[in-house]
């Protein structure tokens, strides 16, 4: 396949969450007096870490609130207590990732959610297991977008060859560019602006097609570029 490992993001890439998110984010709010929010509305506001998604709930809800801290411990206590109630993996995705493992292609996850409810969620669906390095939104002093937090993520996995990234969001790409790494985009995830803005190198419908993808990046990036 040409590529030593795939990092992958993992909310509207590998796991469709927003039911326990929004769960989670209610919890929260509802314990500050305010209006809950719907599945909908929490779908355009992750993909930038929790502090961030808090934040934006928030400014929906009656404006910035004084206790963030507090606020983002108690929404971790509300997902860590219910994380995969109603999370799955999207269609797909355990037979792709199996198939990439039989392959020898390390794979690793890399999402701006905290790393210990990362880790308690990949645990719950059964993907530890096929994953050589988890890295969150607090594992490093940065995250994505910062191409770091990617570059990072394949140091844990001991890749020194060609890897490739998966991801969903504008946060996906910007990473993956910064990191200098071509990049995939699955179009059934979170993005706000649609799917085909997003600048990737390839796209995505279903996880049986991700294979060809992969084969196609690895194939376009050993091809001579003609001279100009």
């Amino acid at each position: 396949m040409g590529f030593e490992a795939v990092v992958f993001d993992l909310d509207g890439t590998l796991i469709d969450s927003v039911p326990d998110v929004a769960n989670a984010v209610n919890v929260m709010l509802a314990k500050r007096g305010r209006r809950t929010l719907s599945a909908d509305e929490v779908r355009l506001m992750v993909g930038e870490g929790a502090r961030v998604m808090l934040e934006r709930a928030f400014a929906a809800t009656g404006g910035p609130a004084n206790d963030v801290e507090d606020a983002m411990r108690d929404y971790l206590a509300a997902y860590s207590a219910r994380p995969v109630a109603d999370t799955v993996p999207y269609p797909g995705v355990v037979a792709a990732l199996e198939r990439l493992t039989a392959r020898g292609v390390k794979l690793g996850v890399c999402t701006n959610k905290n790393e210990a409810v990362t880790r308690l969620v990949l645990d719950s669906l059964g993907l530890s297991r096929l994953l050589t390095a988890v890295t969150g939104g607090d594992t490093f002093p940065y995250c994505k977008p910062d191409g770091r937090h990617v570059t990072g993520t394949l140091e844990r996995m001991g890749v020194r060859g060609r890897a490739a990234y998966v991801g969903d969001s504008e946060t996906d790409m910007a990473a993956a560019r910064d990191a200098r790494l071509p990049v995939i985009a699955v179009a059934f995830g979170y993005s706000k602006g649609g799917v085909e803005n997003l600048g990737a190198d390839r796209v995505i419908g279903h996880y049986d097609d991700l294979d060809s993808a992969l084969a196609g990046l690895a194939d376009a990036e050993c091809r001579p570029q003609p001279v100009t």
